[in-house]
Parts: structure tokens; C-alpha cells; sequence
């Protein structure tokens, strides 16, 4: 892997600091001065790293993410399609919407809208690793470094209400694909053709593009909402709510667990007590 390809100088801040999200941590380095930036002047949170050009941002990113390593002023998925590009299990700020989801480079970056930034900082530091995607050594600060399983390295950075994630690695993706190195998806083996989604974290926010998987809910007290249609719900942990498009079928084991599916009739198996299912 060639070091510190995630090495984004961080602008906004009390003092500039240089933070690399490589798999083997190390200490931060900061510069003397800034380098020079077409963002510095706008006080964008992610600046170009030195000696690289910032490249035409796609359609609806704000230019303080055009340094972000793997976007393409060409092509890429928008709305859900971004989202699904996420690696399996990667948290998601409540009212999170999809701007952009590309892989150019060998990186994969999606970009996406939250109500409310300065929030979504603090979730991140926060459900990060309890999603299972330690933060990096150096992570003192914000952008945010992370690795997780198969990820050599991932880095989140925020510009106006809009936040950049940017993963070097190969990863099963939200929507069930594999992801590697800058390649093509390609698709997960479930009988549905959709795959398996496991969230294990704990009263965490979640939204994630199903893409007909197989969702097996593990964690407790946890919010999450499946855009589009799902193969299978299948939640295991307890006080739960989920909020999903559509459903082949629901099986509640946990308690007090509460799923919406908004259209269609799922077929429904409860063994757990006190939970409720609504349907469309």
C-alpha cells in the first residue's frame, strides 16, 4: 500500500494538522503553514493535499470536498445508489441523504447531506468504532481516520452540510456488493441476490440502502431505516424500531422490537414478547 494517500491538511481549525488514516497509525505530522488551496479561502473543513490538483467536483458536492480521493466529475451514483457504496454496517447520521457514490483511483468516496453538521461530527467519533471501524492513532481532531475489516484506509471529512467518506480497501458494501481497489461490484451470494446486512452496534442511528438483502438486526436500542426493498428482516436484539421500505418477511425474536414496512404484505414470525410489526 503506498503511505498516507489520505493525508488531507484539515482547514478551520485552530491549527492546521495533517492526518493520515493508514492501517498502521503513527503519529500526525503537521505543516508549518497550509498549502495552498482553492478551498482555504471559503474555510471548507478538507483542503487539497499538497502537489495535487483538486478535481472537478460532480454534480451537488460541495466544492470543499473536490480533494476527497475517489470522485469522478463523471458518472457516479446519487441518492440510495451513493449510500450503498458504504461498506456493510457503516453508520449513517439520521436524515442522511445520498449526494454522490463513486470509485475512481482505487479509492471509493460517497458523499452525502445531514440536517445538521456539527452533529454528525459527534456521531461519528462516537459510532465509529462501535460499528466496528476503529478510529485512527492519529484521529485527534476532525477529519476522522478509521479502519475496519478489509479497509486499509478510510477518512470522513465535512464541508457546509455535507459530509465525505473516502475508503482505500476492499469491503462488502451497504448495497451487497464487493468492493476492491477502484474495481466493479460484484454481486453478493444470497439466495435473494441481495446479500446479508449484520448490525451489531447499540442505540445507534442507522440508514442503509437494503438492495433486497437479508437484514439480521443484532444490536438493541437502535433506530434504523432501510430505503428500499428488503429480502428478509430478522431482529434478534431487543427495543429496537425499524422503519423499511418493503419486506419479503419479518421474524421478531428480540423484545419490545417495533418494525414499520411501508408497502406490501411480509409474512411475520414473532417469538419475542411485546414486539409489533406495521404494514402498508
Amino acid at each position: 500500500m503506498q503511505a498516507a494517500r489520505l493525508t488531507i491538511p484539515i482547514l478551520g481549525l485552530a491549527a492546521a494538522a495533517a492526518l493520515t488514516a493508514c492501517s498502521a497509525g503513527g503519529p500526525a505530522t503537521a505543516p508549518s503553514t497550509a498549502p495552498p488551496s482553492s478551498a482555504a479561502t471559503s474555510g471548507n473543513v478538507i483542503a487539497s493535499p499538497t502537489g495535487s490538483a483538486q478535481v472537478s467536483v460532480p454534480a451537488g458536492v460541495p466544492a470543499g470536498l473536490g480533494a476527497l480521493p475517489g470522485l469522478s466529475s463523471t458518472g457516479g451514483a446519487r441518492g440510495s445508489g451513493a449510500l450503498a457504496l458504504l461498506p456493510a454496517n457503516f453508520p449513517l447520521p439520521s436524515g442522511a441523504a445520498g449526494l454522490y457514490g463513486g470509485r475512481t483511483g482505487g479509492a471509493t468516496a460517497v458523499v452525502f447531506s445531514v440536517p445538521d453538521v456539527s452533529a454528525a461530527i459527534a456521531f461519528y467519533r462516537g459510532a465509529l468504532p462501535k460499528a466496528g471501524f476503529p478510529l485512527a492513532a492519529d484521529s485527534l481532531g476532525f477529519p476522522v481516520g478509521f479502519t475496519g475489516s478489509g479497509i486499509t484506509e478510510g477518512v470522513i471529512g465535512v464541508s457546509g452540510n455535507a459530509v465525505g467518506v473516502s475508503i482505500y480497501g476492499t469491503f462488502t458494501t451497504a448495497g451487497a456488493a464487493t468492493a476492491s481497489g477502484g474495481g466493479t461490484p460484484t454481486a453478493g451470494g444470497n439466495p435473494a441476490t441481495g446479500g446479508t446486512i449484520t448490525i451489531a452496534q447499540d442505540s445507534t442511528p442507522l440508514t442503509m440502502a437494503c438492495h433486497n438483502a437479508t437484514v439480521n438486526l443484532e444490536g438493541d436500542s437502535d433506530d434504523v431505516t432501510l430505503t428500499g426493498s428488503c429480502h428478509a428482516i430478522n431482529v434478534s436484539g431487543d427495543s429496537d424500531h425499524v422503519v423499511a421500505g418493503s419486506a419479503a418477511s419479518v421474524d421478531l425474536s428480540g423484545d419490545a422490537d417495533e418494525v414499520t414496512v411501508s408497502s406490501g404484505s411480509p409474512a411475520v414470525t414473532k417469538t419475542g414478547t411485546g414486539d409489533l410489526v406495521l404494514a402498508g
